[in-house]
Protein backbone atom coordinates (compact mmCIF):
# COMPACT_ATOMS: atom_id res chain seq x y z
CA UNK A 1 0.00 0.00 0.00
CA UNK A 2 1.49 3.26 -1.04
CA UNK A 3 2.25 5.50 2.19
CA UNK A 4 1.89 9.35 1.69
CA UNK A 5 4.87 11.65 1.50
CA UNK A 6 6.50 13.24 4.44
CA UNK A 7 4.75 16.99 4.46
CA UNK A 8 7.33 19.79 4.71
CA UNK A 9 6.73 23.45 5.48
CA UNK A 10 9.07 25.79 6.17
CA UNK A 11 10.39 27.30 9.47
CA UNK A 12 8.64 24.82 11.61
CA UNK A 13 5.33 25.67 10.63
CA UNK A 14 2.31 23.35 11.36
CA UNK A 15 -0.90 22.54 9.17
CA UNK A 16 -3.68 24.11 9.33
CA UNK A 17 -5.79 21.56 10.76
CA UNK A 18 -2.63 20.52 13.65
CA UNK A 19 -3.59 24.17 14.50
CA UNK A 20 -7.40 23.73 14.62
CA UNK A 21 -6.83 20.58 16.58
CA UNK A 22 -4.53 22.64 19.33
CA UNK A 23 -7.09 25.09 19.58
CA UNK A 24 -10.70 22.61 19.87
CA UNK A 25 -8.38 21.45 22.70
CA UNK A 26 -7.60 24.49 24.54
CA UNK A 27 -11.42 25.60 24.03
CA UNK A 28 -12.20 22.13 25.44
CA UNK A 29 -9.97 22.43 28.66
CA UNK A 30 -10.90 26.40 29.21
CA UNK A 31 -14.69 25.18 29.32
CA UNK A 32 -14.49 22.45 31.67
CA UNK A 33 -12.56 25.05 33.84
CA UNK A 34 -15.17 26.91 33.79
CA UNK A 35 -18.38 24.55 33.45
CA UNK A 36 -16.97 21.35 35.71
CA UNK A 37 -20.88 20.34 36.08
CA UNK A 38 -20.22 19.18 31.90
CA UNK A 39 -18.61 15.82 33.39
CA UNK A 40 -22.32 15.19 34.59
CA UNK A 41 -23.06 14.17 30.88
CA UNK A 42 -20.85 11.46 31.71
CA UNK A 43 -22.64 9.49 34.60
CA UNK A 44 -25.33 6.97 34.70
CA UNK A 45 -27.85 8.84 36.76
CA UNK A 46 -27.63 11.65 33.81
CA UNK A 47 -27.69 8.16 31.00
CA UNK A 48 -30.64 6.68 32.44
CA UNK A 49 -32.25 10.53 33.12
CA UNK A 50 -32.15 10.99 28.84
CA UNK A 51 -32.70 7.28 27.99
CA UNK A 52 -36.15 7.77 30.16
CA UNK A 53 -36.92 10.92 28.02
CA UNK A 54 -36.57 9.88 24.74
CA UNK A 55 -38.99 6.88 25.91
CA UNK A 56 -41.39 8.73 27.22
CA UNK A 57 -41.25 11.23 24.31
CA UNK A 58 -39.26 9.83 21.43
CA UNK A 59 -40.19 13.00 18.79
CA UNK A 60 -38.59 15.98 18.93
CA UNK A 61 -41.24 18.46 20.81
CA UNK A 62 -40.09 21.84 18.62
CA UNK A 63 -40.99 19.96 15.58
CA UNK A 64 -44.01 19.20 17.12
CA UNK A 65 -45.32 22.24 17.63
CA UNK A 66 -44.93 23.13 14.33
CA UNK A 67 -47.09 20.02 13.13
CA UNK A 68 -44.02 18.16 12.40
CA UNK A 69 -42.61 14.89 12.75
CA UNK A 70 -39.06 14.49 13.72
CA UNK A 71 -36.90 12.26 15.84
CA UNK A 72 -35.66 13.32 19.06
CA UNK A 73 -32.06 12.50 19.56
CA UNK A 74 -31.26 14.91 22.58
CA UNK A 75 -32.67 15.70 25.62
CA UNK A 76 -32.34 19.68 26.31
CA UNK A 77 -32.70 21.56 29.61
CA UNK A 78 -35.34 24.15 29.50
CA UNK A 79 -34.17 26.15 32.15
CA UNK A 80 -30.52 26.07 31.94
CA UNK A 81 -29.19 23.71 35.38
CA UNK A 82 -25.92 25.80 35.35
CA UNK A 83 -24.37 23.50 37.64
CA UNK A 84 -27.85 22.92 39.87
CA UNK A 85 -27.81 19.25 40.38
CA UNK A 86 -31.97 19.27 40.88
CA UNK A 87 -32.89 21.05 37.88
CA UNK A 88 -30.23 18.74 35.90
CA UNK A 89 -31.57 15.67 36.47
CA UNK A 90 -35.12 17.19 37.26
CA UNK A 91 -36.88 15.17 34.47
CA UNK A 92 -39.93 18.21 34.51
CA UNK A 93 -36.77 20.08 33.25
CA UNK A 94 -35.99 17.96 30.39
CA UNK A 95 -37.40 18.50 26.85
CA UNK A 96 -36.89 15.91 23.59
CA UNK A 97 -35.52 17.86 20.77
CA UNK A 98 -33.71 17.05 17.51
CA UNK A 99 -29.91 17.66 17.14
CA UNK A 100 -30.44 20.48 14.89
CA UNK A 101 -33.05 22.37 16.98
CA UNK A 102 -30.58 21.72 20.24
CA UNK A 103 -27.56 22.74 18.44
CA UNK A 104 -29.26 25.75 16.10
CA UNK A 105 -32.31 26.83 17.82
CA UNK A 106 -31.64 26.16 21.67
CA UNK A 107 -28.05 27.59 21.62
CA UNK A 108 -29.25 30.63 20.02
CA UNK A 109 -31.37 31.10 22.48
CA UNK A 110 -29.34 30.63 25.29
CA UNK A 111 -26.79 33.20 23.82
CA UNK A 112 -29.40 35.78 23.15
CA UNK A 113 -30.73 34.87 27.01
CA UNK A 114 -26.81 35.41 28.48
CA UNK A 115 -26.54 38.62 25.95
CA UNK A 116 -29.32 40.01 27.28
CA UNK A 117 -28.46 39.46 31.27
CA UNK A 118 -25.21 41.37 30.61
CA UNK A 119 -26.62 43.88 28.97
CA UNK A 120 -29.08 44.61 31.97
CA UNK A 121 -25.89 44.12 34.63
Amino acid sequence: MPTRPTLHLANGARPAAVERVEQRKAHDAQRRRHSPWRAWYGLRAWRLARAAQLALQPLCERHLKRGEVVAAMVVNHRVPHQGDWQRFIDPANHESTCKPCHDRDIQREEVAQRTRKRERN
